[in-house]
């Protein structure tokens, strides 16, 4: 398996094999618009690489809105429950 570099810009992902990701690659990358991702993939070829770093974002995001959900639910039953106290006295 090959490891490959991921570069994203608004909706579009490039990969490149992490070897060929040099310094002056990346800057140009840069100028182009796109940032480096914080994770490397080891992948077959790059349509998988692409692939698994969807997979992984997707992921991350579901975790984020579980997290999101339960800390909204929380702040509902914090709030709720301070009205009652503060207007029963």
């Amino acid at each position: 398996m090959n490891k490959y570099t991921v570069f994203i810009k608004s909706d579009k992902t490039k990969v490149v094999l992490k070897e060929q990701a040099t310094r002056d690659f990346i800057k140009n990358m840069k100028k182009q618009g796109y940032r480096k991702h914080i994770i490397e993939v080891e992948a077959e070829n790059e349509k998988e690489a692409i692939t698994k770093v969807n997979k992984e974002s997707q992921g991350y995001l579901d975790s984020l809105g579980e997290y999101s959900g339960n800390i909204f639910i929380i702040s509902v039953v914090v709030i709720l429950m301070a009205a009652v106290y503060f207007f029963r006295n």
